[in-house]
């Protein structure tokens, strides 16, 4: 590997999220959140959110272990029922506070900055409840309370902030914003593009906030990139990977980083049947309040290819399909191992947005997984963290801004389609979905690949 073109200031971390590896569900005050309920609804086929591997009462061991590790960043969440139980108190929950300073206290004491999430796919199941969560205008004020609370807590402390994780992700899986599946589709995606036009309000209010209080701190969205390629040189198939690309992260990135939205996403509203009901004034919102960081969530390559007799007036899902390249390797899961598809991903970044910073917030290997006398030989990780950590390299070198690396996950975690089984840590976990064990850490041999990697590169 030659990764030389990284800088030494670069931050080498691992993420993780709240309701997937605290537990402690309703410890100190914590209220319910959506992740909680839909996670309940599946408790006798999986692990659910109320124990996961319990890092809520284990911090300290963990915080160790990324000690050792050599991690200069965490990216985390902060769970918005700790600190809002129902969403719509005065006051916040002293105990969920106080849990947050002490970790991040310690992360910084240990020389680990903190990159902390805002949302993390659990609003308070109690603004849900009141008024439909982020389908109602309401949940713009309840947010940015939400938000303010944080930054006056403990702005002081962490120069790095993620406000929304994966926006997209949450209107296609739309009973993550407790929105029913069973509903017809143009109703449900009706409700839930109202609901991500919400949260771009509440988003760059967020974002006017901090930098008028923190002008050097950073703070931006944490964005599924689906680097999407076309299937073969026709230009068909070329056409509807750039309309997918664009529809599912381009505009989530524009709306961020420009302040406003694109024409070529409204375009596919149209397509799809979906008027947002908006208000004089939502458009000098988003023009005022801009990120000034871009998180990135990347995992590998989409592959489409356009469908027969497709025209330009049918929604972009309904023009192509997804297929299966048979020269690469994919998981269990359905997701390739394309390095060279970060590569080509971040210099599409640069050329859109310039020299904005970007933070690779995720990024990371599945796999189903034994422990065989205290041990895990994650070989096919090992080689996924070296191929793209290089082309990272690649990328730095070509003049993209890339400032932070951190890896889903940091530990094994509760998957929200797959629970236990589904396995991306660089810390093993020993559980199952049923029997919690005595839920005891084990480092795998990626955990020492990177231990490795990164103390090389600094000491270089």
């Amino acid at each position: 590997m030659d990764i030389t073109a990284i800088p030494k200031n670069f931050l080498w971390g691992a993420s993780t999220s709240a309701f997937q590896v605290e537990g402690a569900y309703q410890e100190n005050g914590k209220g319910l959140s959506i992740a909680d309920i839909r996670s309940f609804k599946k408790s006798s086929k999986q692990l659910d959110t109320k124990v996961t591997v319990d890092h809520y009462h284990n911090w300290e061991e963990d915080i160790q272990l990324m000690k050792e590790l050599g991690l200069t960043s965490y990216r985390f969440s902060i769970s918005w029922p700790r600190i809002f139980p129902m969403g719509d108190e005065q006051e916040p929950n002293a105990d969920g506070l106080a849990f947050y300073h002490q970790l991040i206290d310690h992360l910084l004491a240990n020389g680990i900055e903190p990159i902390v999430t805002m949302y993390h796919f659990d609003q308070p199941m109690g603004l849900i409840e009141k008024y439909g969560g982020w389908v109602d205008r309401q949940s713009i004020a309840d947010f940015v309370k939400y938000a303010k609370c944080l930054l006056d807590e403990f702005g002081d402390k962490v120069t790095h902030w993620l406000t929304i994780n994966e926006q997209a992700v949450l209107v296609v899986a739309s009973d993550m914003l407790g929105i029913s599946l069973d509903l017809p589709e143009k109703e449900r995606f009706q409700l839930a593009y109202q609901a991500n036009y919400h949260m771009w309000l509440a988003q760059a209010q967020v974002y006017k906030l901090y930098r008028d209080q923190y002008p050097n701190g950073l703070i931006g969205p944490a964005i599924s990139y689906i680097t999407t390629l076309p299937a073969s040189r026709k230009s068909a198939d070329m056409v509807v990977a750039k309309q997918l690309e664009d529809f599912y992260s381009f505009a989530q990135m524009d709306v961020a980083l420009k302040g406003k939205i694109p024409q070529y996403f409204q375009n596919e509203l149209i397509k799809m049947g979906i008027s947002i009901v908006t208000e004089s004034g939502d458009a000098t919102i988003l023009s005022q309040g801009k990120a000034n960081v871009l998180g990135v969530n990347w995992y590998c390559t989409t592959i489409v290819e356009a469908l027969p007799n497709q025209t330009q007036q049918m929604p972009i899902l309904k023009r192509m399909k997804r297929i299966e390249d048979p020269d690469l390797v994919y998981t269990d899961w359905g997701w390739n191992f394309d390095s060279q598809g970060i590569h080509y991903g971040l210099r599409q970044l640069m050329d859109r947005y310039a020299e904005t910073p970007i933070i690779i917030t995720e990024c990371g290997w599945s796999e189903k997984e034994k422990l065989e006398d205290g041990e895990i030989h994650d070989k096919m990780r090992i080689a996924y963290l070296e191929e793209h950590i290089q082309q990272i390299a690649y990328a730095v070198e070509d003049g993209v801004n890339v400032i932070s690396f951190n890896p889903w996950s940091f530990i094994d975690l509760l998957s929200v389609g797959d629970g236990m089984e589904k396995r991306y840590g660089l810390v093993y976990v020993d559980r199952t979905d049923f029997d919690e064990k005595e839920l005891k850490r084990y480092k795998k041999d990626s955990y020492y690949y990177y231990q490795n990697l990164i103390a090389n590169h600094q000491q270089s």
